[in-house]
């Protein structure tokens, strides 16, 4: 049967598993974060994360194939490994065949409420760990946002992004920035577009950069 096609060994499929969860957080963390993807995994929030994820997906793995006994195969554990969020959100739908006929109904709610349980836990512990990891990702940007604008003048950071945005290669994204920073130029209020000038700045600039400008008080690239 397709079903049963490239069986896998418990341990390989345990490790497969694994490793697809931890690629499934790191692009679920890219997603969300990404230019700051880097320094995200530096955060213990993200290990956390990592984790959490990991011992889900190991729960799920072992509901089908300990509970169920379904035979590990390349299928089921892609399936696991790549769709677990899915399966946790779903109240585990696919393991309330799980009772027999007898006292069935007593079993089904059981399964229903564990399910729902740890989709909430899961959920919980994971909407945590984001929030931490931006809080503190929120507080380098406003340090950073601080000593750009102490050390340069509004007008030398329009100067400098207008320069960095028209060369970038792609166009979508050229387009969009470009539209940013004539919004931000139609702020009346200098503070604020002081303020929303660095905010730029720091979205299309690395951190190393960021800080030899800030060091040299210079925004002219060295070298």
């Amino acid at each position: 049967m397709a079903e049963n096609a490239f069986p896998l060994t418990s341990a390989a499929s345990m490790a497969a598993v694994v490793l697809l969860s931890l690629l499934l957080t790191g692009y679920e963390l890219y997603q969300i974060f990404r230019r700051d993807f880097g320094r995200t995994l530096g955060n213990r929030h993200a290990l956390f994360l990592f984790l959490l994820n990991i011992g889900m997906a190991l729960i799920v793995w072992w509901f089908i194939h300990g509970l169920l006994a379904v035979q590990p195969t390349i299928l089921t554990t892609l399936a696991t490994g790549l769709t677990f969020p899915a399966l946790l959100r779903s109240r585990f739908t696919l393991y309330r065949t799980i009772p027999t006929a007898d006292g069935a109904a007593g079993q089904a709610s059981a399964v229903d409420e564990v399910s729902l349980k740890m989709d909430e836990m899961y959920r919980g512990l994971q909407s945590a760990f984001y929030k931490e990891i931006d809080l503190r990702l929120a507080r380098e940007r406003q340090i950073f946002n601080k000593q750009l604008r102490e050390t340069f003048t509004a007008d030398q950071l329009d100067e400098h992004l207008a320069g960095v945005i028209g060369q970038i290669t792609i166009e979508e994204d050229r387009t969009r920035l470009e539209a940013k920073l004539e919004a931000i130029r139609a702020i009346t209020d200098d503070r604020k577009r002081h303020d929303q000038l660095a905010n730029l700045l720091i979205h299309v600039t690395d951190r190393a950069e960021l800080r030899r400008a800030i060091r040299d008080r210079s925004l002219t690239p060295t070298g």
